[in-house]
């Protein structure tokens, strides 16, 4: 037996789970940055400490992203194409990249220290660096001299870096989205075969 299937995809339904799961992921980013300030301010060993940190947060974002995703397409009825789970993945990412920018660009207003801090020992790691690669005197003050104009700037509110932030973000988990999308797209079958109990025949059938 077969049973046509319902082709209507919920777009609105889907629409809000994937409004609210951006809210949700946006929020995480959020928080896991500002964690990983703080740490990166106490630590001792920032090169281990910094290394750790990134993959951590690379790896959970991945792993957290695709999670969600899933649950997008449960939401969806467990199917949906190549072009909806693009869509909509794009706007949990679209809504997670700018809570988490705008979030971190306040936080770094309001209590500018931590980002200070990491940039001077960013800048002692680089000079460390640099001077064991041999570098010259000259490679060396340019980088010094560009990490700390962008110090420098980071201590003012700037619209336009944030906004040059933010296009770089979306282009790089826009990437992300595409291959989430074609990761987890599951076309609609357009019949399902359902085994029917009634219709087989009983031992006494048979028999007959």
């Amino acid at each position: 037996m077969t049973l046509e299937i319902n082709d209507e995809f919920p777009e609105q339904q889907v629409k809000k789970e994937a409004i609210k799961l951006g809210i949700y992921l946006g929020i995480l980013s959020l928080v896991i940055g500002i964690v990983s300030m703080f740490v990166l301010a106490a630590t001792t060993n920032f090169t281990v400490t910094s290394a750790l940190l990134t993959g951590f947060t690379v790896l959970f974002s991945i792993g957290i992203s695709a999670y969600f995703a899933i649950q997008l397409r449960k939401t969806a009825g467990g199917f949906w194409t190549f072009s909806q789970a693009l869509k909509s993945i794009v706007i949990m990412f679209t809504i997670s990249v700018v809570l988490s920018s705008v979030g971190t660009a306040i936080f770094n207003v309001v209590m500018p220290e931590q980002q200070q801090i990491i940039f001077d020992k960013t800048i002692n790691f680089m000079i460390e660096s640099l001077e064991s690669a041999g570098a010259s005197d000259d490679v060396i003050d340019k980088q010094v001299a560009d990490l700390e104009k962008a110090r420098d700037e980071s201590r003012e509110f700037s619209i336009g870096r944030l906004v040059k932030g933010l296009g770089v973000n979306l282009i790089v988990y826009f990437v992300f989205a595409l291959i989430l999308a074609a990761i987890l797209k599951r076309e609609k079958p357009m019949f399902l075969k359902v085994d029917n109990a009634g219709d087989a025949a009983h031992p006494w059938q048979e028999n007959n």
